[in-house]
């Protein structure tokens, strides 16, 4: 099975540098797109979390953590307090800060395998920044419309947590956070922090490694750009986009929505936009389109996770069955959010923006700094809770 997926990646590889070598143009095209969504948006919602997240880790925050959370993650997902981090990072900040947050601890065997692979299968997901600000706004022209995409992206992620717990190996048990058990991480986080490195040292490793990360994502986003590129070339697309169109003759699914769905297999900003932009169909397919996309998230962001977690044994087979159980999931919310709670059910045109300027047409930095303070608020509520729980 491995050399039959080494001879099929080998083959993919050298079709692509074909190519790349006939079509210039259209590469340099491609890769400057790709460019410009890693430069205005990838690097202003990632950044500022990875360096956190690297800090938090770095100064011993998470095992400090770890104590406090166990009461409120090990009932909820059967998983360690110090996952709360990556629940917290993962849901604002975007992909893959799950799958890092994820390799760290288990590197650092602050969780078992099994943990893990539960743990990174539901952290991953488009930053609030894309959805509520290029999706909604930029794409559909309504910030509620952005909101029930991001309610049933978030809820369904957090239901595929809640259904994986049932798989946990290990039986629960919690310890409650009592002051002698404070008293304990706080002296494990004061021990930690003074056998580190001098402050500046561990700041210019935490922003080193940040940028590694974020470059290597990069290179990522840079690959699939002219993968789908030569697709839509060769007219691969649209052959699949036709062949869907039969699968779904059912529910008469428009040509420039099944274009968009074949596009979100591979990489999710271009096909949403591409479905929202159609002139055929409902809103609400529309949604439901939009909806399926950011849930599986292309193999553009798949790539990116498996990887960070690569050398572990996490299966990618999880993960993908993962994706496709919440694509389900996030159908059924988006169905019902939008016969429930959205008020206006006529067709809402989506806004015209060009490609380059509906990616940073927004202030990507602020929001992106404000999801920090938001996740670490988060953190700050769930250490309140436990410790009202289970003192009291």
């Amino acid at each position: 099975m491995r050399r039959f997926s080494v001879v099929f990646f080998v083959i993919i590889v050298l079709i692509l540098t074909v190519f790349m070598i006939i079509n210039p143009q259209e590469t340099v095209k491609a890769s400057s797109n790709g460019l410009k969504l890693w430069l205005y948006v990838v690097v202003p919602a990632l950044l500022p979390f990875f360096i956190a997240a690297e800090l938090l880790v770095n100064l011993g925050f998470i095992s400090f953590l770890g104590v406090l959370l166990d009461p409120v993650m090990k009932p909820i997902f059967r998983l360690p307090g110090c996952s709360s981090l990556v629940v917290v990072m993962g849901f604002t900040s975007g992909f893959p800060m799950g799958a890092i947050l994820t390799r760290k601890l288990l590197d650092d065997k602050l969780l078992t395998v099994d943990e893990a692979e539960r743990l990174v299968s539901f952290t991953n997901n488009s930053s609030p920044l894309f959805i509520l600000g290029a999706v909604g706004i930029g794409m559909f022209g309504s910030a509620s419309l952005g909101y029930l995409l991001a309610v049933s992206l978030y809820l369904s992620n957090l239901l595929v947590g809640l259904m994986w717990r049932f798989r946990a190996t290990e039986p629960v048990s919690s310890n409650k956070p009592t002051y002698a058990l404070l008293k304990n991480a706080c002296q494990n986080l004061l021990k930690i922090s003074s056998n580190n490195a001098p402050i500046g040292k561990v700041l210019g490793d935490a922003v080193k490694n940040s940028l590694n990360n974020i470059l290597a994502i990069a290179g990522f986003i840079i690959l699939f750009s002219v993968l789908t590129r030569m697709l839509t070339v060769w007219g691969i697309m649209d052959t699949m986009a036709m062949l869907l169109i039969k699968i779904l003759a059912i529910f008469n699914v428009s040509y420039t929505i099944a274009y968009g769905l074949v596009m979100g297999i591979f990489e999710i900003t271009i096909a949403a936009q591409t479905v929202a932009l159609a002139s055929q169909g409902e809103v609400l397919y529309k949604l439901m389109a939009v909806s399926a996309i950011l849930a599986f998230s292309g193999f553009s962001v798949i790539a990116q996770v498996m990887s960070f977690l690569a050398g572990t044994p996490i299966r990618f087979s999880f993960y993908l069955l993962s994706r496709l159980v919440q694509i389900g999931l996030s159908l059924i919310i988006t169905l019902l959010g939008y016969h429930f709670f959205i008020v206006e059910k006529q067709a809402i045109s989506s806004l015209s923006i060009p490609g380059y300027k509906l990616i940073y047409s927004f202030d990507a930095w602020g929001t992106s700094l404000f999801c920090l303070l938001l996740g670490l608020g988060i953190i700050a509520f769930m250490m309140l809770v436990s410790f009202l729980v289970n003192n009291r």
